[in-house]
């Protein structure tokens, strides 16, 4: 990959991410529904990922070509230019992605090690029956409990974990229902495969560590999973007042005892006021008048998210100024031509011939 095909590549990403995003949001609000909500954000983040996908494996089609036509001196001077800015905003970009890379590697090692050395593990099928919890479903679940932590969350890599405080599982013998509600919020997390969108979700945030909008769905996405497992869990016990109360309970412990023990990266419960208040709104809102629910919606809104995709890879920024305007299309990637010609497919990896982008010819020019 050449210095301009980076530059045009990671400019054009950040429009079309931006578009993406700032549709979901805007469909998740028409939606409503909280569980629709989260298959929308899993739908986003996979759109951006195959965004990524298709800008380095496939060509685009040029629907722009650059703004005007300048003369061999200025065009040369803009590609010198251009590759400058390229080599630096790549070499800063590198070094976000090592940096996030480094710090999630550090943050799973952190978590590995609290799981193993300051929990203490129960036998969940027992905790479950205990709560009037069916267990048939969750035979692969690992229960810990420790005293380092004011609020539960959960966690999976290859099999799902809850870890909870101390202190629940204490109450709990004395005939208090907050166990039984937690419980409930943390299965509908690993129910609805939520840490697999997490997953997906880091990988954009690492990919686009630089850009407001990924944070902003990476907070949407978090609070949508959130609403959707505050509203099984209160109808399931059938009672919004009573699910308040455990919110609240909650909140209250981790603000008279830091919540910071639990470890990043993870599903947690309510380590947030901000969150916390906007969940228990909804939950009074909930409670009041549940919101008709159009059906159709959900399903059009999915179509409207992949439509949006598919069309806003076409749309790419003209910042090539050495790109051929004989050809509608874009060269294929060296990477996926050399993989194809092994197949005896031949694809066109380079530009276009036209005498007004031959580098060797401005340099003779200016020279």
């Amino acid at each position: 990959m050449d210095l301009r095909f980076a530059f045009e590549v990671g400019s054009t990403l950040c429009v079309q991410i931006t578009i993406v995003i700032a549709l979901t949001a805007a469909l998740q609000r028409w939606v409503v529904d909280a569980r629709w909500g989260c298959r929308l954000w899993t739908t986003c983040f996979l759109c951006i990922i195959g965004l990524v996908a298709a800008a380095l494996l496939l060509p685009h089609r040029r629907l722009f070509h650059f703004p005007f036509t300048p003369s061999r001196e200025a065009m040369l001077e803009i590609v010198v230019w251009q590759t400058r800015i390229a080599m630096g905003l790549v070499l800063v970009w590198t070094a976000g992605v090592v940096w996030s890379l480094v710090q999630r590697c550090w943050l799973c090692v952190r978590l590995l090690h609290f799981l193993n050395f300051e929990c203490d593990r129960i036998d969940a099928a027992e905790l479950l029956k205990a709560t009037e919890i069916s267990s048939d479903e969750n035979r692969e679940l690992s229960i810990f409990v420790s005293d380092k932590i004011q609020g539960p969350f959960c966690w999976q890599l290859h099999r799902p974990v809850i870890v909870l405080p101390s202190f629940m599982v204490s109450e709990h013998q004395t005939g208090d229902a907050t166990l039984r509600h937690v419980l409930l919020h943390e299965l509908e997390h690993l129910r609805t495969q939520h840490p697999m969108q997490h997953f997906l979700q880091g990988i954009c945030s690492t990919i686009f560590w630089f850009h407001p909008m990924v944070r902003a769905a990476a907070y949407h996405a978090e609070l949508t999973r959130e609403f959707l497992c505050d509203e099984a869990a209160a109808t399931t016990i059938g009672k919004f007042s009573v699910y308040l109360r455990t919110l609240a309970k909650v909140a209250e412990q981790c603000r008279r005892v830091s919540c910071d023990g639990a470890p990043k990266g993870t599903l947690a419960f309510g380590n947030n006021d901000s969150t916390l208040i906007r969940r228990s709104k909804r939950l009074v809102m909930l409670a009041e008048s549940k919101p008709r629910e159009a059906h159709w919606r959900p399903v059009l809104s999915l179509c409207i998210i992949l439509l949006c995709t598919t069309l806003v890879q076409q749309l790419w920024l003209p910042t090539n100024v050495m790109a051929s305007q004989r050809s509608d299309w874009s060269p294929w990637p060296r990477w996926t031509a050399k993989a194809l010609h092994q197949f005896n497919l031949q694809v066109r990896d380079f530009e276009s011939f036209e005498d007004r982008v031959q580098m060797h010819e401005l340099l003779t020019e200016e020279d």
